[in-house]
C-alpha cells in the first residue's frame, strides 16, 4: 500500500491531523469494501481510488472531496450503501459519492463526435 501511504504524506502537508485521519479511515473503509476486487491489471481494486485522491490532492482540496474520491466507486461495486456511507463519513460526502456515481452514467461526446 505504498500508494497510500504517499497519499496520506500528501494530504498532510495541508489537511489537519484529524481530517488526515479521516482519509486513513476511508482509504481503509475502500480497502475492505473491495476486498477481492481485482483490476485487470491484476493489481488490487482499491489502488484505482486512491490513485484518483492522489490526482486531485494537487488542488488542495477539502478532506470531504479526498475522501469521495476514495470512496467514489464503493455504492456501484460493493455492498455499501449511501446510508452507510453517510453515517460513517457525514451526508456532504455521501451526496459527492452520489454525485460522482451519477457523472460516471452520463455519456459525455468527445470533440470528434461534436
Amino acid at each position: 500500500m505504498a500508494d497510500a501511504e504517499l497519499l496520506i504524506e500528501e494530504v498532510s502537508t495541508y489537511l489537519k491531523p484529524h481530517d488526515v485521519e479521516s482519509v486513513r479511515e476511508a482509504i481503509e473503509f475502500s480497502r475492505v469494501a473491495h476486498q477481492g476486487q481485482i483490476r485487470h491489471s491484476g493489481d488490487p481494486y482499491v489502488t484505482h481510488p486512491i490513485a484518483v485522491a492522489r490526482l486531485i490532492t494537487p488542488l488542495h482540496l477539502d478532506v470531504q472531496s479526498i475522501v469521495a474520491a476514495l470512496l467514489h466507486d464503493v455504492v456501484e461495486d460493493t455492498a455499501i450503501t449511501s446510508a452507510q456511507i453517510a453515517e460513517k463519513f457525514g451526508q456532504p460526502v455521501a451526496d459527492l459519492v452520489d454525485g460522482l456515481s451519477k457523472l460516471e452514467k452520463i455519456q459525455f461526446e468527445t470533440h470528434e463526435d461534436a
